[in-house]
């Protein structure tokens, strides 16, 4: 054997994963501007879906004139209104939001206020679901959210979560009223109470009886939250849930703390929920993730969170809140869109969560015969900070590269693809592998692919100067409810649409607003085969390998906040230098300095001088080179460079985090 397989088998052995060369940049097609018409861009475009054939868009936004929901041939180019009204004017069916679509394009659920069926929405001002057929000309509606075997509106308001509410066939429909999930088929006009008590002695779930209190976790603080999810064979609901011991099982000191959560806090205790309405009216709600797990084979009756067979994966999670009791449960109060998400058969489940200090990705098998341990992987996670950083808190500017949020996110049709929007550029947890590099420079949120069929993660946004360019706003960066969310696929999943605020994902992006995207994934189907593995050569030595990792955020005040991980114990040196003429040599603009304890992460800060303001807080900004190095205790000096941005900017705002 040669020196170079025997190297080789010794890392195959030890489990140390060989990542794939980074992929060209033809893995994806380009990045296409879909929310515009034959002659004109939309004023703004938020929540697109795409239909699982791949041929139409549906998004909410502003074109022509008009304000609401729209729809888009992506074949032939042409825009329709699924119901819209005056964008000046305010007329009712220009709030209309929230779209789903069926698989062929041919149904749009949607959320108004408007009395679209006047004869039976009778209620002034109430906000309805409708669902469109857009087979009619011009598109005819059905008021979705209505009396069980009656055609007129529930009381009370009505709304869907975009992207997740209608079925593939475009017949059933999901939607939250009064606190409560409800599930309405068009052809039977039949309507279904989702969210049902549960008898707390016998167990037994009780048709037609709401949650007390409310089954949905509903709050101003997070819009988001206010819905649920509905798979495409009709089959399956989730949503995020409170109110837990009225829904679930629970272990005995985990429903007493739940319930104190919910009595005292100023934000009640929320967990996401899975119910499958296909197996009838006595079919379990059931807890997706969970800190103690009643039902693992082992747990004794009366069991508690002291018992090792009761607990689930996320054991503090009930423990989990600031001293005014306001952040406990799965999310927390970050801005994030926790609608569990659906594969096609509503078996597998994608879900934001926080267990820890910052949102990841987890993935779950709902299927029989598995305990909650067994049943969630988490996908990503965040690097861990020294808490004895007071800056140490997730999402804080200068970590966002380690540890920011993930804030939205959508599982393919088959369950195996998963694509989420975060700013984070760091993936310690592999698989899956990060393929490619992330931009040096942080931008805004960016949206990634996670292929689980080869354990891959691929960053799918870039500017438009290439694949190592980070998605910038036309106003200068920041991470407050900019960049891409909403990610849908369609085309087997192949095909992906998302919203972005960034102005440079296609050349001649001029509203200054979030616009939908649509990108096709032309990388070739990974195909799993069998691999053979010899036993490790004696006497091999692996040399682990040091590196540095750099990346750098522009703060308000115009400074640079430049962050790297180190190896170990050593100096890290920043020098900052940019030619400020044409044909001029660089000059010195700015110098750091500071010792390294430990490896991790370490912060400098990066100011220009005081002559060069003016250009500071100009639109543009000062670009400079900063040129990094890392003298350690042992091993030779590392060295790096990226490009920085000196420039004064207030926070963005919008969106919907």
């Amino acid at each position: 054997m040669s020196s170079r397989l025997a190297i080789l088998a010794a890392l195959l052995t030890l489990g140390i994963g060989l990542a794939p060369a980074a992929p060209a940049a033809a893995d994806f097609g380009s990045i296409q501007l879909a929310s515009k018409s034959a002659t004109e861009q939309a004023d703004e475009a938020v929540d697109p879906v795409l239909s699982a054939d791949g041929r139409y868009l549906a998004f909410q936004g502003a074109i022509g004139g008009l304000s609401g929901v729209f729809r888009k041939d992506l074949q032939t180019g042409a825009v329709a209104a699924v119901a819209a009204a005056s964008a000046y004017e305010e007329e009712p069916g220009a709030d209309a939001a929230a779209p789903s679509i069926s698989a062929d394009g041919r149904y749009v659920s949607f959320t108004t206020a408007a009395p679209l069926d006047a004869a039976d929405d009778t209620q002034p001002g109430s906000r309805d679901v409708y669902v469109a057929d857009m087979d009619a000309a011009p598109p005819s509606y059905e008021l979705a959210s209505a009396l069980d075997g009656s055609s007129q509106a529930l009381d009370g308001n009505s709304v869907a979560s975009p992207r997740v509410a209608l079925s593939a066939d475009g017949r059933k429909v999901v939607f939250v009223n009064g606190g409560q999930v409800y599930l309405r088929d068009l052809d039977s006009r039949e309507t279904t109470l989702v969210s049902v008590n549960r008898d707390p002695g016998t167990g037994a779930m009780e048709p037609g009886v709401p949650v007390p209190g409310g089954a949905v976790l509903e709050s101003s603080v997070l819009p988001l939250l206010s819905g649920a999810a509905l798979s495409a064979d009709g089959t399956t609901v989730a949503w995020v849930g409170t109110h837990l011991p009225a829904q679930v099982p629970l272990l005995a000191d985990e429903a007493q703390t739940i319930s104190e959560l919910d009595a005292n806090g100023s934000f009640p205790y929320d967990e996401p929920l899975w119910r499958r309405v296909a197996d009838g009216p006595t079919a379990p709600t059931r807890r997706i993730v969970g800190g103690g797990d009643p039902l693992a084979p082992g747990c004794p009756p009366g069991g508690t969170l002291a018992d090792a067979a009761c607990q689930g994966p996320f054991v503090g999670i009930t423990s989990k809140g600031d001293a005014l009791n306001s952040a406990t449960g799965w999310l927390g109060l970050q801005k994030v869109d926790g609608v569990p998400q659906l594969s096609a058969d509503g078996r597998t489940v994608a879900l934001i969560g926080n267990p820890t200090e910052a949102s990841n990705v987890f993935l779950v098998n709902m299927s029989g015969g598995l305990d909650r341990k067994q049943a969630v992987r988490q996908l990503t996670r965040q690097v861990p900070i020294d808490p004895a950083d007071e800056a140490s808190v997730a999402n804080r500017e200068p970590f966002v590269p380690l540890n920011g949020h993930i804030y939205d996110l959508t599982i393919s049709p088959d369950g195996q693809r998963i694509a989420f929007a975060t700013a984070r550029q760091q993936f310690p947890l592999a698989p899956p592998n990060l393929i490619g590099s992330p931009p040096a420079q942080l931008g805004l949120v960016e949206l990634y692919l996670l292929n689980l069929d080869g354990e891959t993660l691929r960053r799918v946004t870039h500017g438009d100067g290439g694949a190592n360019e980070a998605s910038l706003a036309s106003t200068g960066t920041g991470l407050d409810g900019v960049g891409a969310t909403a990610p849908s696929f369609g085309a087997g999943g192949r095909l992906i649409s998302f919203a972005s605020t960034a102005s440079n994902l296609v050349e001649g992006d001029g509203n200054d607003a979030s616009d939908a995207f649509v990108v096709e994934d032309d990388a070739a189907p990974l195909v799993r085969g069998a691999v053979s593995i010899s036993p490790p050569p004696p006497a091999v030595r692996i040399k682990r390998r040091r590196r540095l990792a750099l990346s750098a955020f522009s703060m308000p005040d115009g400074r640079v906040r430049l962050v790297a991980v180190v190896p170990g114990a050593g100096t890290l040196r920043a020098r900052a230098g940019a030619a400020l003429g044409v044909g001029s040599r660089p000059r010195s603009l700015a110098l750091a300095r500071r010792r390294a304890t430990a490896s991790g992460p370490v912060a400098l800060m990066l100011e220009a001088p005081r002559r060069l303001r003016r250009l500071v807080h100009s639109r543009e900004g000062l670009y400079a080179t900063a040129r990094v190095s890392f003298h350690g205790r042992r091993g030779k000096p590392l060295h790096g460079q990226l490009t920085i941005r000196f420039h004064t900017h207030r926070r963005a705002h919008g969106g919907k985090r």
